[in-house]
């Protein structure tokens, strides 16, 4: 069985979750205070709202950014063993002790 988790896939993931968790952190807080049209006139609902968005939106930036900078390395490091075991492979094949 092949598996579908190679490098090139895992950069990917890493990228994009990183590019998520840094726009996240960036737009979502800037429009959730422009959808209170005055926040002179909020009540403690709607503060109470904005409170838990940013609370959410604060973990969810916080939790991307490193996952995806982890699964960029990740990706690194799984290029460089397959590449260390597909060298390796041949010469285990030709190896004396193996008669």
């Amino acid at each position: 069985m092949d598996s579908k988790l190679r490098p090139k896939v895992v950069l990917w993931w890493g990228v994009g979750l990183a590019l998520a968790g840094v726009l996240v952190a960036l737009l979502l807080p800037q429009l959730a205070y422009s959808a209170i049209p005055d926040p002179s006139s909020a009540t403690g609902v709607d503060q109470g709202l904005l409170v838990l968005l940013d609370l959410v939106i604060r973990i969810v930036s916080d939790l991307l950014t490193p996952l995806g900078v982890a699964l960029i390395g990740a990706s690194l490091v799984m290029a460089y063993i397959g590449r260390l075991l597909s060298a390796r492979a041949p010469q285990a094949e030709t190896a004396p002790g193996d008669r």
